[in-house]
């Protein structure tokens, strides 16, 4: 490239400067680290684990160099445990950091939120207003209903298909009924709807992204099981590392009931013989009573591996008698039944096969799959060709980065690093122990508690947060 690119420690004064402050030298070191990590490229990558406490400004010390990484390679994805540091970052960090370098970069930097599919209103669903053929029927005048029609009017007029743009949390139900999952879409090219499809739309504008903000479940599909739900990119830099093993973990895990077995019946049987839907019904009800005995199992108990092969040979014979014309009236509607279908299978034979490096139980009449760790699949996907950098203010907890790194799965070279916090906690807070007080009991917070933190409240002069452990606290 012509034109030479500022230094870490230029382009983060000039981000600081945006938001009115200056760079600190945690946050500086941290930025220089990061750079190190991303410019370290994908056949030697270096890895990084950096722990930096509050008041860091750790956001701005990991986009401003992967803004600057960026413009000499291809894109760096972020990747947020969290919806609220996604939209922190997005609607906040960067455009302070991208209206701030602009000046300082050759073009100017882009930017993205991706999600998965299950987040954007399908368009086909929506026009359709076919009800999801589940059994959870919405009555109209319920509260259930006045918010499906809400939704419903909103989904008409938006230009994001973003079900966060909402607003109001929304009832899975009433989600389900205006989405699909990536087995249930028929694909951009075959849908009526396609050229205007959210999600397509999405992932253009992420495929031309400079930086690509993404959470820890598509990453770990991406990285891991390796569906290419992200564009290319050179370098991850992960925020809110602490989370990642626990979300990969969710990612990966897999869970079957009786229920989703007749859900997958309801959206076939139109396409299916009455004797296929019979026999898929009865495997249903025999993984109803194999999974009445709840608790983890070393071996799946012989009466729940006959009812698991039972769902798996059926659901199968199912997938093979549903039409694959070119009917479009019935494409959509065939495409959520087979995509249904083929989750009940696959699910059932992964049930089936599990090792021992996997955790299965039954909970609640479901049949459960996890594994025990993601270290390993960890190494050898998402550490395995391109550099990344993993951040959090409670990263290591107190144990050696050694510890953190293996548990994540960092492997080959890599660099530890705690920048420590600009707060002074020994000099700037008080840990007070209220050890005279009694224990919560059935009713909650006692009013002896609530009496201290309206003492503490008025010592404090107002300007204080307080933690509940549960809504019910909050209400007192």
């Amino acid at each position: 490239m012509s034109e030479a690119l500022p230094s870490v420690e230029e382009a983060l004064a000039a981000a600081a400067a945006a938001l009115g402050s200056e760079a600190r030298p945690g946050q500086l070191a941290m930025a220089e680290a990061v750079a190190r990590s991303l410019d370290s490229g994908r056949e030697i990558p270096q890895h990084l684990l950096v722990q930096a406490g509050t008041g860091t400004g750790k956001s701005l010390a990991y986009l401003v160099p992967a803004a600057l990484h960026a413009m000499t390679g291809d894109a760096v994805v972020v990747a947020t445990a969290t919806l609220a540091l996604q939209r922190q970052l997005a609607e906040r960090d960067l455009p302070v950091v991208a209206q701030s370098l602009e000046p300082l970069l050759p073009r100017p930097l882009t930017y993205a939120v991706l999600k998965g599919r299950h987040n954007y209103v399908c368009l086909e669903r929506l026009h359709r207003q076919e009800p999801d053929d589940d059994g959870d029927a919405i009555i109209p005048r319920s509260e259930l209903g006045k918010q499906a029609a809400a939704v419903r009017t909103w989904a008409l007029e938006t230009e994001t298909g973003d079900r966060d743009e909402f607003g109001d949390s929304i009832d899975a139900r009433v989600w389900r009924g205006i989405s699909v999952s990536r087995r249930e879409c028929v694909g951009e090219m075959k849908c009526a709807y396609g050229p205007d499809c959210f999600t397509a739309k999405r992932r253009e504008i992420a495929m031309q992204a400079d930086i690509v903000v993404t959470n820890h479940a598509m990453l770990a599909i991406h990285a891991v099981e390796g569906i290419p739900v992200l564009p290319d990119h050179d370098a991850v830099i992960v925020d809110e590392a602490h989370e990642l093993v626990d979300r990969v973990t969710a990612a990966l895990a897999l869970e079957l009931s009786a229920r989703s077995v007749e859900q997958a019946v309801s959206r076939a049987r139109k396409f299916i013989r009455p004797s296929t839907a019979d026999d898929l019904e009865e495997a249903a009800e025999r993984l109803t009573e194999a999974t009445r005995q709840e608790g983890r199992y070393r071996e799946a108990p012989r009466d729940l591996l006959l009812a698991l092969t039972s769902v798996r040979d059926s659901a199968r014979a199912a997938v093979g008698e549903i039409p694959s014309d070119d009917d479009l009236d019935t494409l959509a509607a065939r495409q959520r039944a087979r995509g249904a279908l083929d989750e009940v299978f696959d699910t059932a034979g992964r049930l089936i096969a599990a090792t021992t490096r996997e955790v299965t139980w039954v909970e609640g009449g479901t049949v459960k799959l996890a594994p025990l760790e993601v270290a390993g699949v960890l190494a050898s996907s998402l550490m395995a060709d391109r550099p990344v950098a993993l951040t959090s203010a409670t990263l290591t907890l107190g144990e050696p980065f050694e510890e953190c790194a293996a548990r994540l799965g960092v492997t080959g070279a890599w660099e530890g690093l705690d920048v420590g916090s600009p707060f002074d906690y020994a000099q700037q807070g008080i840990l007070y122990i209220a050890r005279h007080l009694p224990p919560p009991g059935r009713e909650g917070i006692p009013e002896e508690a609530l009496d201290e933190v309206g003492d503490l409240i008025d010592a404090a002069g107002g300007r204080t947060l307080v933690l509940c452990s549960s809504w019910r606290a909050v209400e007192r």
